[in-house]
């Protein structure tokens, strides 16, 4: 945070002494034969507004969002059984798509289908 605290900081310097520099050119421009100076002058003020302007300009926030489910009706816990044995099952881990059976090794794929 505070290297770019610092950032903004040399970048508001710059654009301040870039503002200076515009004025400087400015005045100067009003010596006879001199002119070109006030196109270099508005260059450098829309330099230096230009950086002010991007310092001003807030950025934009990330905002966490969290989603909470609850359902509607009563949750039952089904029994998982083996399909080739008939043995029990262990619960499936936190997104584990297959279980292996411990009695005659068949690997069963864990399906979940939506109750409509």
């Amino acid at each position: 945070m505070k290297t770019e605290t610092l950032a903004r900081l040399l970048v508001f310097g710059l654009a301040l002494f870039l503002l200076f520099l515009g004025t400087v050119f400015l005045i100067a421009a009003f010596k006879p034969g001199k002119e070109y100076r006030f196109g270099v002058s508005i260059i450098l003020f829309v330099m230096g507004m230009l950086l002010i302007i991007r310092l001003l300009r807030s950025k934009p926030k990330i905002v966490e969002i969290r989603v909470t489910w609850s359902p509607s009706g009563e949750i039952t816990l089904e029994e998982l059984r083996c399909p080739k044995c008939g043995a029990s099952l262990p619960l499936p881990k936190p997104g584990q798509d297959y279980i292996k059976c411990p009695y005659c090794g068949t690997i069963v794929k864990i399906v979940e289908e939506p109750k409509w």
